[in-house]
């Protein structure tokens, strides 16, 4: 049978989501909440309650830290597992609490979807042993980071953000979810360092990733290419919520 899957938003990565399905992936989208009601591929709602009630085996949210607050406990205390694009707002610790308690209470898991991002595994493979020290690096065209005048203005990079990966989600909280997935998979998010760029020159979305620990040293860089209908996700979110749910029902797991 088709996995069941409701979503919970459905903007850019949901739309990337729904081009990428096919008969193979043998997915159903049961439906999506969303603020308002519009004709769609799948069916819309407005309640939880309503999305909850089509009976989903898993719930992946992507519409923000507002909407991860609001819906999630709830998803994972209903017994539904919840797959979390949002993951910056878990620098909020009373949410990631809740997430948690949620979780145990409902018997369900709450799993941080890679997104933008790679190379989590390896970070959570090298965390067992000890890291001293993980590093990020966001830099984004100027117009996912600016308002637009300042964007068009800027002629040379500019650092907007230097500090703690908690500090640094709080502050972009819809462009930087990836160095929270970095933090949460490593030494945590007071931890881990991280910096934002705004770059005119850029017209990809690039983070670098530096671990350094009792394994030795792990260097990953991604340059993904914007989503056309919104530069501050990259088209490879879309892929990697595809490849989540992929995971859960696979015979045969890499990574």
């Amino acid at each position: 049978m088709a996995l069941r899957v409701g979503l919970i938003g459905l903007g850019t990565i949901g739309s990337g989501l729904l081009a990428l399905l096919g008969p193979a992936d043998d997915i159903e989208i049961v439906g999506a909440l969303v603020r308002r009601p519009r004709a769609d591929r799948v069916p819309t709602l407005t309640a939880l309650a309503d999305l909850l009630s089509m009976q989903p085996e898993v719930v992946v949210e992507m519409a923000g830290h507002d909407a991860l607050r609001c819906h999630g406990p709830h998803v994972l205390r209903a017994g539904v597992d919840l797959v979390i694009l949002s993951v910056g707002a878990l620098a909020d610790p009373h949410l990631e609490a809740e997430i948690i308690v949620a979780a145990r209470a409902g018997d369900s898991q709450a799993i941080v979807a890679s997104g933008a991002i790679g190379g989590l595994d390896a970070i959570g493979a090298a965390a067992i042993g000890g890291l001293e020290r993980v590093t990020h690096t966001t830099r984004k065209p100027a117009r996912a980071l600016l308002p637009i005048g300042e964007a068009v203005a800027l002629r040379e990079p500019r650092e907007l953000f230097r500090g703690t990966a908690r500090e640094g989600a709080l502050r972009f909280p819809e462009n930087i979810n990836v160095a929270a997935a970095v933090s949460l998979a490593g030494i945590g998010l007071d931890r881990t360092e991280v910096c934002v760029v705004a770059d005119p020159a850029l017209e990809r979305n690039t983070h670098e990733v530096v671990a350094q620990g009792a394994f030795g040293e792990l260097r990953f860089e991604i340059r993904g290419i914007p989503s056309d209908d919104n530069p501050r996700t990259g088209r490879i979110v879309a892929m990697s919520v595809l490849h989540t749910l992929h995971r859960l029902r696979a015979p045969l797991v890499v990574g």
